[in-house]
């Protein structure tokens, strides 16, 4: 067997200018390892993509993956790009990547393309069989926070899609790969049965907000939400919020008819939801998760900013 480790990143509409063909993104970048069954790199590359769909570069996008303008305009087509992908599909291929974003992606810009997904080899989401190889209590967690739980130590850029595939590989590397293949399926099913915690139960109050700022503001946007719960008329919001994922923020927070309270902020489909939902011991592992990762990222700058200083001293 032998894996194409991959991964993409997207240019967006800046502003309400979406596209119904590509609604989620246009691909501008593919980055890939391919890996032989004893895990040994057999080849690596970067692909940039001029796009058609979304041509000016977000400057959202652009700040997270450092991709700029003039890299996009000297881009190749799409399709060149698929064809040098191609190439590195055999009959004994599997795809590789780091959580469910990217194949969908994928099949939504080969469709715009004209290009059939059926030529894809089967893929396997190496998030999952990294959960049901370890401790991790989270159904999505993230590169670094895998990269930590495993003990590695190699600090890469985040957000270039050869550097993602790369941390990606490192992972595998520390997986039984033929196990969590075996048993994909079945762990997929199980884990597909179980909702997230958030959902396992109704909330005690939601509320939906339109939101057509950028989304770099999203973050900004909820520190700014007043919501009040609307048995006490509490103020709920004000709490520090952490990061969850892409487009999602967590917070714990009190009213005066509940002793405490799990709130969740998501951007989806142009509105800020915000759910409320009594404390549970699951909701608690998941917030705890949040607020260790912010910590660590936190004590990790600190520590950049001291070595910095130290360096800058010596000039």
């Amino acid at each position: 067997m032998n894996y194409l480790i991959f991964d993409l990143e997207w240019n967006q509409p800046s502003g309400s200018d979406k596209s119904p063909d590509l609604p989620h993104g246009e691909i501008i970048q593919i980055g890939f390892i391919t890996v032989n069954d004893t895990m040994e790199i057999t080849r690596r590359g970067e692909l940039t993509i001029k796009p058609v769909v979304y041509r000016k570069m977000n400057p959202y996008v652009s700040t997270l993956t450092g991709i700029k303008q003039s890299d996009i305009d000297a881009g190749m087509t799409f399709a060149e790009a698929f064809v040098q992908m191609r190439e590195l599909f055999t009959p004994e291929t599997v795809l590789i990547t780091w959580g469910d974003d990217d194949m969908p992606i994928l099949r939504d810009n080969l469709k715009y393309h004209g290009i059939a997904d059926d030529v894809l080899p089967v893929h396997y989401n190496l998030q999952r069989i990294f959960a049901s190889q370890t401790d991790s209590k989270l159904r999505q967690t993230g590169l670094k926070s895998a990269l930590e739980t495993l003990g590695i130590t190699e600090e890469m850029k985040a957000h270039d899609a050869l550097n993602d595939a790369y941390m990606t590989y490192l992972i595998a590397c520390e997986l039984d790969m033929a196990l969590g293949i075996a048993k994909y399926a079945a762990f997929t099913e199980a884990t597909a049965a179980k909702k997230p915690a958030w959902e396992s139960t109704e909330p005690a109050f939601l509320v939906r907000l339109p939101f057509d700022k950028n989304p770099s503001s999203f973050a900004g946007e909820c520190r700014k939400l007043h919501i009040c719960c609307p048995i006490c008329g509490a103020d709920i919001s004000g709490a520090d919020i952490f990061r969850q994922g892409k487009n999602s923020f967590v917070a714990a927070s009190f009213c005066g008819c509940r002793e405490r309270l799990f709130v969740r902020y998501e951007l989806k489909n142009g509105h800020i939801t915000v759910s409320a939902h009594e404390m549970t011991k699951e909701l608690e592992v998941v917030y705890s998760a949040r607020v260790r990762s912010k910590e660590k990222r936190e004590k990790r700058r600190e520590i950049y900013k001291i070595i910095a200083k130290a360096k800058k001293n010596e000039k």
